[in-house]
């Protein structure tokens, strides 16, 4: 009888179809697998909770206290959701909290899951995180990154960093993190770390690498791609003494312009000088000093010659960097100031010196001096930076110094029937510096300390709005001999 059942059954298999074989086997061990990776469901999950905490504490160095509120996912790759965490930076028997973690992500190893002793940590993902990094913090860093870190990765996502003095210290400083990863890299024997994110209001790329074959040696790559630049470092690092000193090297590249520089860093303190270094394949050098505690740059930049108009226009340096509202944070502070030996394309100006200091949040132009070998300088003062229509306009008092009148004169074409005594005329600008707009709102000639009236040159300037339509020299002539018919 049994072995009637059995020639039945044998029978029946034998008159399914290949395909029909192959998919039962399929089906059976699909349902096989998702009973295998469903294994964690069934953990202890209190006892797990102390056990990812310590394999975390193992594997990363971090101290991480993980709340009780734990789920298991099987897709895209099993993994634990935790939420609601703290993370603790630990040295020298000293705790200190780092960060809260809203969502931690632990992605386990498929083959360990048939015990919960046994599971492997693939890699951790935070997400939704606040970090607050400070001196502290920095030097933990310091030491973690300068040995063998995890082959593990360590992802962030959607996360902040709050730069601080202290954790009592308000913020200096946030990045914003979109997406970060760091790990070992076993064949190039190198911790890697790669960010997306922002900082100073402008989208960052970073690529950092840290070579454990030659002693503080490190490589990382910043690009800024909204405003068009990349910096490349190298930096090495030197035992004097109870300091460190970085030694390195820096190349700024940004609109087919390339500046080379060396530098050294010794207690927060940055000093570089440039070296082979043009714009636009002009030479140009520089040299400077970047404080970091607390931030404040002082830069000087020598360039043989250059376009004035050039270094404003859309695509430049200078230009990306102010549309991008850097200057707006408040901790973005220093001075920046440019020599310009020949104006190229100025029928004006022959040579210029640019005084631009970032104060919390504003951008100054104060004694800033565009300069004439034929008649005199204009300075300006009580200059500032301000958003107005949504547009960049650089808001303005300036004085013209006229050392030659005669000279002034022929410049501007005025005939010798309007010209008058004059040393000094004093003006109210607004500059469009992302197009050709300016207003004037005040025009006022004096000489010798006695201001000629200047009732009829408001009157025409009014009428004309303020506007000045100037395209090229002659307009610019053209409205000079329409002021001074109106002086009085």
């Amino acid at each position: 009888m049994k072995k009637v059942k059995i020639k039945k059954i044998i029978s029946f298999l034998h008159e399914i179809s290949h395909f029909n074989r192959y998919l039962i086997l399929s089906i059976s061990f699909l349902f096989l697998f998702f009973f295998y990776i469903s294994i964690p469901t069934f953990y202890n999950f209190e006892s797990l909770q102390k056990q990812l905490a310590t394999k975390i504490q193992e594997k990363y160095k971090f101290n991480v206290s993980l709340s009780d509120k734990i789920s298991y996912r099987i897709l895209p790759s099993p993994f634990f959701e935790i939420t609601d965490n703290n993370l603790y930076l630990e040295e020298k028997d000293k705790s200190t909290e780092f960060g809260k973690i809203k969502k931690i992500k632990i992605f386990i190893s498929a083959r360990s899951l048939y015990k919960q002793e046994k599971i492997k940590i693939k890699k951790i993902l935070f997400q939704d995180s606040v970090f607050d990094l400070n001196e502290d913090s920095w030097k933990f860093f310091e030491n973690y990154f300068r040995t063998q870190i995890s082959e593990k990765k360590i992802i962030i996502k959607k996360s902040k960093i709050f730069i601080k003095k202290n954790l009592d210290y308000g913020a200096l400083a946030i990045f914003t993190i979109n997406n970060l990863e760091t790990f070992y890299d076993y064949k190039k024997n190198q911790n890697v770390l790669n960010a997306v994110g922002t900082m100073f209001n402008t989208p960052f790329n970073i690529k950092w690498k840290n070579d454990l074959d030659i002693f503080g040696n490190l490589d990382f790559i910043v690009k800024f791609n909204e405003i068009n630049v990349a910096i490349k470092h190298n930096l090495k690092k030197k035992i004097l003494k109870n300091n460190f000193q970085y030694e390195g090297n820096q190349t700024l590249n940004f609109i087919g312009s390339e500046i080379k520089a060396n530098y050294k860093l010794i207690n927060k303190l940055l000093s570089f000088e440039s070296e082979d270094s043009k714009i636009n394949n002009k030479p140009i050098s520089l040299h400077g000093t970047i404080n970091f505690k607390p931030f404040f740059f002082d830069i000087h930049v020598d360039m043989k010659n250059a376009d004035l108009f050039k270094l404003f226009k859309p695509k430049f340096l200078i230009n990306d960097l102010i549309n991008s509202n850097i200057y707006l944070h408040n901790n973005f502070n220093g001075k920046l100031s440019i020599n310009i030996n020949k104006l190229t394309r100025n029928k004006i100006f022959d040579f210029a010196k640019f005084n631009i200091n970032f104060k919390n949040g504003k951008l100054i132009f104060d004694k800033t001096e565009l300069s004439s070998k034929k008649f005199g300088t204009m300075q300006l003062y009580e200059s500032q930076l301000i958003e107005l229509d949504k547009k960049n306009v650089l808001k303005t008092k300036a004085i013209i110094n006229i050392d030659d009148q005669k000279n002034f004169y022929q410049r501007f074409q005025i005939s010798k029937n309007l010209r008058k005594p004059l040393d000094k005329i004093y003006l109210e600008i607004e500059k469009d510096l992302n197009s050709e707009s300016l207003k004037i709102f005040k025009f006022n000639v004096s000489s010798q300390g006695k201001n000629y009236s200047d009732e009829n040159i408001e009157i025409y300037l009014k009428n004309i709005n303020y506007d000045l339509n100037i395209n090229n020299i002659y307009d610019l002539n053209k409205f000079f001999k329409e002021i001074f018919k109106e002086i009085s």
